[in-house]
């Protein structure tokens, strides 16, 4: 420093500038940080990039905003906090699995789930295992892990990734170390849970379903206080016996507890960040429980002046427990605590769970949760490790080679306790892998002063390997319920590999900061294609201009930030299952002699799904305190892979083939909003609203094609992707009772035979969107986030047996039943009960049980307080804070059900419903 210094200017990207006077002997100076550029820096594909740099369209979170959440996997933490990012739950079960869609669905047969990229390496994703109800490859990630998630969303920011693009990108990045002394963080939390059920969903109680069913008798034309009736004589005294809600009983309160030490530190050479957490949630019903143990290190080392190395190791254990949910299975519970009648005694004499349930099948789902079995065990293994050359300034040779590994043991018991009979094994192990290198080398350099570029170039690979073994055993050792104690078990092995090769390169060009230009292009070759197509070629070009940087903004003072991008670029989709593209065999008998039938014919030319899309958008900072993006978008998936009806005479009815097309467009808004920011308070908020609409454009010559797991949902040619094809029906006839349908004619009939199928709507939302905002006082801080979607339609299935009008007479219904049609005039209600009603009018496949599922949800309520650091130091201590959240605190909704959320396609039966859980949390630094 010269002699004649008096302060010091320091300044760090993301931290806010500080003034400081120049002192005698050591100077501590701490930066605060900046929000409304703590995110100048994102990670991009292979690299990062300035938020100023970027021409593509990429949002991002960071940990901060992940810390407080609860949930056992970081896809969960994302609903609401991205415009163009959706997140949908099929599932309330611990550890389940979650249905991101980022800008719409692409894809019929093929897979529409984004791309995970992990510290820059692809990582398995999905369900992993054969007899849970759900799983989660992701939930062996500690959120507390990850340093930021980025998502790359049009074709200038995702099409690096080639043909895995289509869906979009989701980059997450995992905490390194810093230099400095090292610094240690304990985490504890504990929380409980229920049932989400704001609107007060139930089943009837004693006296409704006593009186519904006299009614239904009555309209049948039978006297329900006749003795001669049997099981359906139903006089007063029914009444005075002991009544359960079975709701009440198959459910408990759930809890939730996590504990996590981590570690962080460095030197000048080294830097380090290590981390061991435990994760136990037991589920709101009996017999469910997710367990998580998981352990990280990342390790960085700088060799000498020219190479550095590093590791990223993740290694987990985990175990899932459940019952049988996510259909109508006799054993679901949350199925049969709606239909189990309240009078019927859940238990014996002797305190043990009643069998004697016949409504049920007589199956009690809480013998089930106690004496059967069914669970997942999973072993997993994530490591990559680097090495970085920099041979010459401004050039950096990489190599990153990674192994992932997940073993998955699962076993499901049925033990005749609980009346199935004999004593039934099933075990299924399961080993997933994935191996990957990649390898690139990155040189940037500026010329002429302003202009400045970088090029990289590189090349990756992959291996995966599936193995499963399967075995069923009958009348097993009830005290070793093992497949060898029986005498007769069958076995089944199967096992699929895939392999990808790929050349990538990417350009970026900068004149002055001014002017951006990116443009990439990748060639993959994939075995899941044919012969013909193996190789695909994927690319992008985008352009940004800042426009704040130009010469006559200089007295705009006003404006800290307005840029303005476009793009445009092809990415694919292989997210197909292995050999398509074969001829397949399968076992048969001819003449009572087994062999293989050939049952699929082989398509050499089978191909790469093309997603085609464009992307214009605006960026925006002003006032130094408010931020935010305009984008305009759309995306055109051609080569839609189609089942196609083929000639009998090739002995075949149809084959894969690439040749429908869909289209999606919409257009995303985000805003943010530093609106008080002094010594004492910083408020903060934001919001984000998103458009997408899907249109179906080919369907191979096809006008309308099923959908492969429901027949409600159709693909129509001019429709969006997914289109309910119902019966029309038109409420109840106000002088009989009976249901109304509307005929082809346009006229109203009791007869279902005569009723037409119109198109219903569609599950997809027209707008989906969150909203956030926190205010900081003295330390204290409160957070709130809301989510919501708006604009679809969900079918509720379940209610063709609760709103049974009087079919089904041995099971209890929905409470909303009891509004249902009494005397001539009635309109508005449910058709009249009948016992043993055999007029169909409780089908599922009708726009009766069709509702809106829109919905604003209260994510998160988070209170937090920090204490005083002057209060911490003299025990050694950095930082210490304690919170109490509460997760899906409450949803405003319509729908005839516990909650609105039901999966991507709107439908589902027996779903385990979300729950909303509070949670106390502690946390400290030292």
């Amino acid at each position: 420093l010269p002699s004649s210094a008096r302060t010091l200017l320091i300044s760090f990207v993301g931290m806010v500038s500080q003034q400081v006077k120049i002192q005698s002997g050591q100077m501590t100076i701490t930066l605060a940080g900046d929000n409304r550029i703590l995110d100048e820096v994102v990670v991009v594909g292979y690299g990062t990039t300035r938020r100023e740099a970027k021409t593509g369209s990429i949002t991002s979170v960071s940990s901060e905003e992940l810390s407080e959440l609860t949930a056992s996997s970081f896809d969960k933490m994302l609903a609401g906090k991205m415009a163009g990012v959706q997140i949908t739950s099929n599932s309330g079960q611990p550890g389940a699995n979650s249905e991101i869609r980022i800008r719409g669905i692409s894809s019929i047969n093929a897979g529409n789930e984004p791309l995970y990229v992990v510290d820059g390496v692809a990582v398995m994703s999905g369900e992993q295992g054969t007899f849970t109800n759900t799983s989660n490859a992701l939930s062996m990630i500690n959120p507390n892990d990850i340093e930021s998630i980025t998502v790359l969303k049009d074709a200038a920011a995702a099409s690096v990734y080639g043909s895995r693009a289509a869906n979009g990108v989701i980059l997450v990045t995992t905490k390194s170390g810093k230099e400095g002394k090292s610094r240690f963080t304990a985490r504890a939390k504990y929380g409980v849970s229920s049932l989400a059920n704001d609107n007060n969903y139930r089943a009837m109680n004693g006296q409704e379903l006593w009186t519904f069913r006299r009614d239904a008798l009555i309209n049948a034309g039978y006297n329900p206080d006749d003795p001669e009736l049997g099981s359906y004589y139903y006089p007063q005294s029914m009444l005075q016996q002991p009544m359960t809600d079975w709701i009440d009983h198959f459910t408990r309160t759930g809890n939730m507890q996590e504990y996590e030490i981590s570690a962080t530190g460095g030197s000048n050479k080294t830097s380090y960040f290590s981390s061991a957490s435990y994760h136990k949630n037991e589920g709101v019903f009996y017999g469910i429980k997710f367990e998580r143990i998981q352990a990280r290190v990342n390790v960085d080392h700088e060799l000498n002046k020219y190479l550095k190395t590093g590791v990223r190791v993740n290694v987990g254990y985990s175990n899932s427990e459940d019952v049988a949910m996510q259909d109508l299975y006799y054993t679901n519970p949350i199925f049969a605590g709606m239909t189990i009648q309240p009078w019927t005694n859940p238990y014996n004499e002797d305190g043990s769970h009643s069998l004697n349930i016949p409504e049920n099948s007589n199956t009690n789902p809480r013998a089930t949760a106690e004496y059967d079995k069914q669970y997942a065990k999973k072993y997993s293994f994530n490591g990559n490790m680097y090495l970085q050359w920099t041979p010459i300034k401004g050039l950096v040779v990489k190599t990153t080679n990674s192994a992932e590994m997940s073993f998955v043991q699962g076993m499901r018991y049925w033990s005749p306790e609980t009346n199935y009979g004999v004593a039934t094994t099933q075990t299924d192990n399961n080993q997933y892998r994935l191996l990957t290198t990649s390898n690139t080398a990155t040189y940037e350099n500026t010329f002429l002063e302003n202009h400045s570029y970088r090029v990289l170039v590189g090349q990756e690979a992959l291996h995966r390997t599936w193995y499963q073994d399967y075995i069923y055993a009958a009348n097993v050792d009830g005290g070793i319920p093992y497949p060898q104690t029986s005498a007769s078990p069958k076995a089944e092995h199967w096992e699929e590999t895939s392999t990808m090769m790929s050349f990538f390169g990417v350009l970026d060009y900068n004149y002055a900061s001014r002017y951006y230009l990116q443009a990439s292009v990748r060639w993959d070759g994939s075995s899941r294609f044919g012969k013909e197509n193996i190789w695909g070629t994927f690319y992008s070009i985008g352009a940004s201009w800042n426009i704040h940087n130009e010469h006559f903004m200089e007295d705009v003072d006003y404006i800290d930030l307005l840029k303005l991008r476009a793009s445009y670029g092809v990415n694919g989709n292989n997210n197909i299952d292995n050999y398509q593209q074969y001829a397949k065999y399968a076992a048969a008998l001819y003449n009572g002699v087994a062999g293989y039938l050939l049952n699929s014919p082989n398509n050499d030319y089978l191909s790469w799904e093309r997603n085609k899309s464009w992307n214009i958008g605006i960026d925006y900072n002003f006032l130094k305190h408010f931020s935010g993006s305009i984008d305009f978008y759309s995306r055109k998936t051609t080569d839609m892979l189609l089942d196609r009806p083929l000639s009998r005479t090739t002995g075949f009815t149809s084959q894969m083939q690439n040749v429908g097309s869909l289209r999606n467009t919409g257009v995303e808004f985000q805003f943010d909003a530093n609106i008080i920011e002094t010594k004492d308070v910083q408020w903060n908020a934001g919001i984000n609203i998103s458009h997408n609409k899907s249109k179906i454009l080919d369907l191979a010559g096809d006008e309308m094609i099923g959908d492969g797991d429901y027949s409600a949902l159709k693909y129509i040619k001019g429709e969006k992707l997914f289109t309910y094809y119902l019966r029309d029906y038109q409420g109840v006839d106000p002088e009989t009772g009976a249901a109304l349908w509307m005929d082809k004619n346009g006229e109203k009939t009791t007869r279902i035979s005569q009723a037409r199928y119109i198109k219903a709507g569609s599950p997809e939302p027209t707008v989906t969107g969150g909203f956030h905002t926190d205010v900081t006082w003295r330390g204290i801080t409160l957070n709130v986030q809301l989510e919501g979607k708006f604009g679809n339609k969900i079918l509720i299935g379940e209610n063709s047996y609760l709103h049974s009008d009087g079919q089904q007479m041995s099971m209890n219904q929905s409470a909303s039943a009891m509004n249902y049609w009494k005397q001539p005039g009635d309109t508005d209600c449910a058709p009249k009960p009948v016992a043993w009603n055999s007029t169909s009018s409780n089908t599922s496949v009708s726009t009766r049980f069709l509702e809106n599922g829109s919905y604003v949800r209260i994510k998160d309520v988070t209170l937090a307080y920090a204490l005083p650091k002057q209060w911490l130091s003299s025990i050694g201590v950095n930082n210490l804070k304690i919170y109490a959240s509460g997760m899906n605190v409450y949803t405003f909704h319509d729908v005839d059900y516990f909650d609105p959320e039901r999966g991507v396609k709107g439908m589902g039966y027996g779903i385990y419903p979300m729950t909303k859980s509070f949670v106390f949390g502690l946390d400290v630094t030292f």
